[in-house]
């Protein structure tokens, strides 16, 4: 059985859904909170209740598990106590995962992760893996590219701002720096596939998109797949910190928070061959997968929420 123990998340939720496909037994952990936690829709799927921090209540949740995907998002990550919670948590689970005999772990990561790392959440996500690799397990670490979905900051935000902005769709400088945009479900379907061979024991993997972009380019996909036309303007990037921060106060999340940025800032692309070769698969095409940004949706009321509700 696999555990998933950041279920709640979008890239949880779409392991969740893969997992259904697949008739694969797992188990979600579900981790007190403040935020609303959401379980993906239509998927029966059983929960176990743990604290990430909590040792003896994280030993029973892994009870009849074989194997566990650990991950954190990059907004729970980006605070400085979550993060901190972040690397105790994965020292628990280590822990907890040794004293109940289980062996495999796949993490998910992020392109760019160092310990070195100028950037605040890469540094962490460095941290945690080297946490992993030295912890005696047999691990997978999965790098992944800046991954797009239907709850995503990378074309969801856009979409708002553009649908609510008339003429102008202004954007940070990202200059020549090349992303490789991969989809959700199959970064998912990634996390699967190591999950269920031993070739991949050991080693860190980093997967993308079939395509490489630069910022600008994958934002006129974004137009593309809303059926509007925008005028791109790229704003130095100093001046859009500058803008986050002056927002950070007012708004409950931050369309353009530090984080993001600085992902932004470091590029976020490799091999375009990655997926294929590593898990067999050929990842969807960028335009081909934006279809949720062709329904009609309230895209203005949908800033407000964003902007001010925690839902």
């Amino acid at each position: 059985m696999l555990l998933i123990t950041d279920a709640t998340s979008e890239v949880g939720r779409a392991i969740a859904r893969q997992l259904t496909g697949v008739e694969r037994e797992f188990c979600c952990l579900l981790q007190p909170s403040r935020r609303e936690q959401r379980l993906p829709r239509g998927v029966p799927c059983r929960t176990v209740s743990a604290s990430m921090s909590d040792p003896i209540a994280l030993r029973e949740a892994l009870a009849g598990a074989s194997v566990v995907a650990h991950s954190v998002e990059e907004s729970d990550l980006a605070s400085s106590e979550t993060g901190v919670d972040h690397l105790q948590a994965t020292a628990v689970l280590i822990d907890a995962m040794k004293k109940t005999g289980i062996r495999r772990i796949i993490y998910l990561s992020r392109l760019g992760a160092l310990r070195t790392s100028a950037y605040p959440t890469a540094r962490l996500r460095g941290e945690a893996e080297a946490l992993i690799t030295a912890s005696g397990l047999d691990y997978t670490i999965i790098q992944a590219s800046i991954s797009y979905g239907e709850e995503d900051i990378l074309t969801n935000v856009v979409a708002m701002i553009a649908k609510t902005l008339p003429i102008l769709l202004p954007i940070p400088d990202t200059g020549m720096t090349h992303f490789q945009p991969i989809w959700i479900d199959d970064l998912a379907r990634c996390v699967i596939a190591a999950t269920m061979g031993r070739n991949l024991i050991g080693q860190t993997v980093p997967v993308g998109g079939p395509e490489h972009f630069t910022y600008p380019q994958m934002m006129a996909q974004v137009l593309d797949a809303l059926g509007i036309h925008r005028s791109i303007r790229p704003i130095r990037m100093g001046l859009v910190r500058q803008i986050s921060q002056i927002l950070n106060p007012f708004v409950v999340r931050n369309p353009i928070p530090i984080w993001w940025l600085d992902m932004l800032d470091a590029g976020q692309a490799t091999e375009l061959r990655a997926v294929r070769n590593h898990f067999g698969f050929e990842p969807c095409q960028f335009s081909n997968c934006l279809q949720y940004l062709r329904r009609k949706r309230p895209w203005r009321r949908e800033l407000f929420r964003y902007l001010f509700s925690n839902r």
